[in-house]
């Protein structure tokens, strides 16, 4: 069987049609987060191209070639962005970036005009894919997303596309578009079945990703729903710390932040039932609201993590601040009935070592708090900037002990161990 270059065409466009029209009616049923909805607008710019250039194939002209391309280059930068968003990360430059490359993709097609041809500015489009889809590779490796397997495969993903677009573009300029080997293996019709098979990837992997994010979000967000417990939202909380580093940077105070994750939430909610995951959500936000000072700042991912950031602290009354959190965390997760008590990692990260950048310190934080969870008991780890000690210093439960005790390291050689709440 022959394919020609019409039908591709149409078949590629149905398919991203589809999966995009399916993720972004699941986006405004959920009314997804931040970077679910950067994923749907990433999708719609998919939809686009594959329009836009189906146009182009029954005989459009040069404006569905440049709209094409820029829509292209949209739907890998807000796969970026979504990452970006995912993580915590600023993102107003990451639009200035793509703006810039949706610009660039559409101004080398209008440049050459209608004699321009079927090629026209492709080696700029395809040079602006594979920065875009590095810089996303990039993103899935760090933050929250290097935290989970799933987004290996979102990494994969963009991998790819980095390195297709980039051999593309040595191709065309090396054998031009009419060499048989460019034909081949670079051509519309076999770049049309890589581009369905990276969408349907794309499409299931993300789901995955904000399903993740969004599975347990109902949990904590019902427990704040009258405003009693006056914990802040994610965006609210970055951009409150954010204020409150830059002023704690000029008088020269440190500040702390603790990262507590009850990543077994889901699982007690599905064996135990919703309401037994509420209260265990309750018990730990009032805990740690009961036990952190009255002036520190709290708030939550919506979903299984709660961050604390209080000031003046260094690295001994980090140690002593979140062991006290851990051992009233875990007496309060014991008086929770039809439950029981689930492995809850607490990591910290202070100023002293990290500097005064809210997105780094929380994800500091953030990695530490996985590493304990990783222990299997409720547990602290602080965060240190060199990873010779990649276990740094950590809190356990010991077996038939109801008191958590820190084991950390002033000097690299002198290990101290102290009881909870010291």
């Amino acid at each position: 069987m022959t394919l020609d270059l019409f039908s591709v065409s149409v078949m590629t466009a149905a398919v991203v049609l589809i999966v995009g029209v399916i993720y972004v009616s699941e986006t405004l049923i959920r009314r997804d987060e931040v970077s679910g909805r950067h994923w749907s607008i990433a999708f719609l710019a998919g939809i686009l191209t594959t329009v836009a250039y189906a146009i182009w194939a029954a005989g459009g002209g040069w404006i569905a070639v440049a709209a094409g391309n820029a829509a292209f280059v949209a739907a890998t930068g807000f796969i970026w962005i979504g990452c970006r968003s995912y993580n915590g990360h600023r993102i107003g430059w990451a639009y200035v970036t793509v703006g810039i490359g949706m610009t660039i993709a559409f101004v080398a097609v209008a440049a050459a005009g209608p004699n321009g041809g079927d090629w026209a500015g492709v080696v700029w489009m395809y040079a602006t894919l594979s920065v875009l889809a590095s810089l996303g590779v990039w993103e899935t490796g760090r933050g929250r997303l290097a935290q989970t397997r799933t987004t290996i495969a979102l990494g994969v993903v963009l991998a790819v596309e980095a390195v297709y677009t980039a051999v593309r573009a040595i191709a065309f300029l090396m054998l031009g578009p009419d060499d048989p080997v460019f034909q081949a293996w670079f051509s519309t019709i076999p770049s049309s079945f890589v581009t369905i098979a990276l969408v349907i990837t794309a499409a299931i992997v993300t789901s995955i990703l904000r399903a993740g994010r969004a599975g347990t979000r109902g949990y904590t967000n019902l427990v704040g729903a009258d405003g009693a417990d006056r914990i802040l939202t994610e965006p609210q909380f970055r951009a409150t710390i954010t204020d409150v580093l830059e002023r704690a940077s000029e008088k020269g105070i440190g500040v702390g932040v603790i990262a507590m994750r009850i990543d077994d939430l889901p699982f007690i909610a599905k064996a135990f039932g919703n309401e037994v995951g509420r209260n265990v959500a309750v018990a730990a936000r009032d805990a740690v609201r009961r036990t952190v000072e009255p002036l520190a700042v709290i708030g939550d991912d919506g979903a299984t993590l709660l961050w604390v950031c209080d000031t003046a602290w260094d690295a001994n009354e980090a140690r002593r601040q979140a062991s006290r959190l851990a051992s009233a965390v875990f007496e309060a997760l014991r008086t929770v009935p039809d439950s029981v008590v689930p492995v809850v990692g607490i990591g910290v990260a202070v100023t002293h070592d990290f500097g005064y950048d809210a997105c780094t310190l929380i994800d500091a934080a953030d990695a530490a708090s996985t590493r304990s969870a990783k222990s299997g008991d409720i547990s602290v780890l602080i965060a240190e900037p060199s990873q010779a000690n990649p276990t740094g210093a950590i809190a356990l439960v010991s077996p038939g002990s109801t008191t958590p005790v820190v084991s950390g390291s002033t000097t690299p050689d002198t290990p101290t161990v102290a009881p909870a709440g010291s």
